[in-house]
């Protein structure tokens, strides 16, 4: 069957893991680490690069030899990475959660359509399910429909498309230029359509102490473990494994953390986090009934 419990399903809930944890520590240094999100993204991607590239070698990676779909996956990413950071310096981090549906939507819709997955009626029917129960899992008791207008959210949710692109494509440089070559190159054509974002950055506004290296040490690695898994991840199966990394496990870490770091939650009534947590377990409970079928 198409769906079992097999390495990429694996690999997809590490990721899912390891997104949660990077959303943490990039709302945390955001806020008292890194003033620019400019030079977030380059410390972000540079602190991720030397593993990620000890890996692809060690996998045998080289010289790609078809460019297009890499590039592409290169470019969506770099769009990502602005974006995404952009917002998430504005944003709670559990605004970010109901955000992550369009993703999911959108690789689903590609999987199906340009990879020609397919999942059944029932997996179907979770699939809408899980896509249903995201906004749930972010309820605000003062939101409405106009907050989707804002600026930030707007930004956030066209990184979710880039996102879902950037399996996509990555999907695609598997099948013509393997994993490891795949890992290798990702990332370093990202870094390099960044770099030029640096003349944004004002480095006399900057502090760098043994805090805020030990941060992106941590985000590194976070970052090389995501690559690492969702690249083979979605080359095998992007709509089930795009579902998977997208659940709100950062919702969940957030909340738990948020006695020592409260920065990181907004002030709500213990009713708005019910519905929340109720609509997390919906979503990882229809996660886990997809991965066994």
């Amino acid at each position: 069957m198409f769906y079992t419990i097999n390495m990429e399903i694996t690999l997809a809930w590490v990721a899912a893991l390891v997104t949660a944890l990077e959303a943490i520590i990039i709302k945390l240094a955001s806020k008292s680490l890194v003033r620019s999100p400019w030079l977030f993204n380059i410390l972000w991607l540079g602190f991720a690069l030397p593993p990620i590239v000890a890996l692809a070698l060690l996998k045998g990676g080289g010289w790609p030899a078809d460019w297009p779909f890499l590039l592409a996956a290169g470019v969506s990413s770099a769009g990502f990475y602005v974006l995404y950071t952009l917002a998430i310096y504005k944003l709670d981090v559990t605004t970010m959660t109901p955000l992550y549906a369009v993703r999911t939507a959108c690789s689903v819709v590609l999987g199906f359509a340009l990879l020609g997955e397919s999942v059944g009626a029932l997996g179907l029917a979770l699939v809408c399910v899980i896509i249903a129960a995201s906004p749930l899992a972010s309820y605000d008791e003062r939101l409405r429909l106009k907050a989707f207008l804002q600026k930030h959210i707007l930004l956030a949710l066209l990184a979710m498309v880039l996102l879902a692109f950037v399996g996509y494509f990555t999907s695609k440089s598997v099948s013509t230029n393997g994993y490891a070559t795949t890992v290798l190159w990702q990332d370093i054509l990202t870094l390099v359509i960044l770099l030029p974002t640096l003349r944004f950055v004002r480095l006399d506004q900057e502090k760098f102490t043994r805090v805020s290296l030990t941060a992106f040490v941590l985000l590194g690695l976070c970052s090389f473990i995501y690559t690492a898994t969702t690249t083979y991840a979605y080359a095998h199966s992007l709509s089930l494994s795009s579902i998977i990394v997208s659940l709100p496990f950062s919702m969940i870490f957030a909340y738990v953390l948020s006695r020592k770091y409260p920065e990181l939650l907004e002030k709500h009534p213990p009713r708005v986090y019910a519905v929340r947590f109720t609509g997390a377990a919906v979503m990882v409970g229809g996660a886990i009934w997809l991965s066994l079928l």
